[in-house]
């Protein structure tokens, strides 16, 4: 008998809501064994055709991670969010990933593999492309810059790159990953906003799974945020964000963008598209007008 935590992730897998990276890991997190995660997958209930196809897609992954499950529960215990807002605790907690897991800790759905973090990292990389936000003229910003995979990943593309963190421990693992590559600094930062960055100074502000913390430690620090990229850009310049919230409301985080947007002179251009395969998260893209 499945549970229904698991039933509604291998429901959202074979839909195609879940990418499969994504439904592993959810898999991992509620089973109490690799085994039992592969259980359930063996005993959900038959489908055909693409469903088929796509929870194969999930058994294949766990069955090619088997150090995931431990990845995943590891981490997932030293970053348990309950009741943790202030900018303190979660350097605190990130501190702690740095030291122990810190590329797992900034995506865990890349279930503790080199190759799937390169590979969800480098199709974050092609859509900011795609948008028209790189190139030899851009100054990056990243706010939550975390061990410093996109950092390292846009140098070669950008005219420079800084990258912000409120863990020393994580801003260390950055400045390591990044230390070969000049056009890239990083800063800890106390969370609260972006003083350390002159206005209009940057084209570009990129802020990956960095919301939902900002949010928790009180909607007014995500919409500081919001206002200070709007500062720190230049005329024609952008603010990507990928997942504002994990409150499980799109409808909510749309609204509420399209307001803080307003309010602070940008304009919507992404408005919580899925567009990525391996991460689930919703795109925003909030251009300053020129």
């Amino acid at each position: 008998m499945i549970g229904p935590a698991l039933t509604t992730i291998l429901d959202d897998a074979a839909a195609g809501r879940l990418p499969a990276t994504v439904a592993a890991m959810r898999l991992l997190a509620e089973s109490v064994s690799p085994r039992g995660a592969a259980e359930a997958l063996a005993a959900a209930r038959p489908r055909d055709g693409d469903e088929a196809d796509r929870l194969a897609a999930v058994a294949a992954l766990i069955a090619a991670h088997p150090e995931a499950w431990a990845t995943v529960r590891g981490v997932l215990a030293a970053a348990n969010h309950a009741g943790i807002a202030s900018a303190p605790e979660w350097a605190a907690i990130f501190d702690r990933l740095a030291a122990e897991a810190p590329d797992a800790g900034s995506a865990l759905y890349a279930l503790g593999s080199p190759a799937l973090l390169a590979e969800a990292t480098a199709e974050v990389v092609d859509r900011l492309a795609r948008w028209g936000l790189l190139g030899p003229d851009r100054d990056v910003l990243e706010i939550g810059c975390g061990s410093g995979r996109f950092l390292e990943a846009l140098a070669p593309q950008c005219k420079s790159l800084l990258g912000l963190d409120l863990s020393p421990g994580m801003a260390a693992r950055a400045r390591e990953r990044c230390a070969g590559l000049p056009n890239v600094r990083v800063l800890v930062t106390e969370g609260r906003d972006l003083a350390l960055v002159p206005d209009a100074s940057v084209s570009v502000v990129l802020a990956a799974d960095v919301f939902p913390y900002l949010h928790k430690a009180g909607p007014e620090v995500a919409a500081r945020h919001v206002a200070e990229a709007s500062r720190v850009l230049r005329p024609e310049g952008a603010l990507a964000i990928f997942n504002y919230s994990y409150r499980g409301d799109l409808a909510r985080d749309r609204a509420e963008l399209a307001g803080l947007s307003a309010a602070h002179g940008l304009t919507l251009a992404i408005d919580g598209a899925r567009l990525l395969r391996l991460w689930d998260a919703p795109a925003w893209l909030l251009r300053k007008p020129g």
